[in-house]
């Protein structure tokens, strides 16, 4: 194991702060008096790289913070026994498994609207009803709003 320490002292927060030899333990680890009691979870690493402490916090109960001043720790080994089915890992396509929902109101067969991958015109997103998001009389050129300072090109 990478991770041994000491209890240093007593947190202003009612935690602990643990000196440590070696990598820090990841945040939300469990940390326990050396082969014995837990005493709660990692809650940051605070302190300069050479002489880091971890803060415990909260203390789990019947936890006397004042006691275990001094006493080795160490990390708590995980839980093994997790209840219910292994999580499964998506390989890609949708996350949303046979539940259905690809359609997304666009009408039988999907047709119509914008798809992600193409910069076709298609919906209308905020033109009013019967604009079709191109200007037919301006032939390319932007429209100036009057506001200077705006990204408009001049002429």
């Amino acid at each position: 194991m990478s991770f041994s320490g000491r209890v240093n002292r007593e947190s202003h927060l009612g935690g602990l702060l643990v000196d440590f030899e070696g990598r820090p333990p990841r945040l939300g680890a469990r940390i326990r008096i050396s082969g014995g009691k837990i005493l709660g979870r990692v809650d940051t690493v605070i302190g300069p790289v050479g002489s880091a402490l971890i803060h415990v916090h909260p203390l789990y109960d019947g936890i006397d913070a004042g006691a275990s001043v001094g006493s080795p720790v160490d990390i708590a080994p995980r839980e093994s026994g997790r209840h219910g089915p292994p999580k499964r890992r998506h390989s890609g396509g949708s996350f949303r498994g046979n539940k259905g929902g690809g359609n997304r109101g666009r009408g039988p067969g999907s047709q119509g609207g914008r798809n992600f991958r193409d910069n076709k015109g298609g919906g209308n997103r905020g033109r009013g009803p019967n604009k079709t998001g191109r200007n037919s009389g301006n032939s390319g050129r932007r429209r100036d709003s009057g506001k200077s300072g705006r990204g408009n090109r001049r002429r």
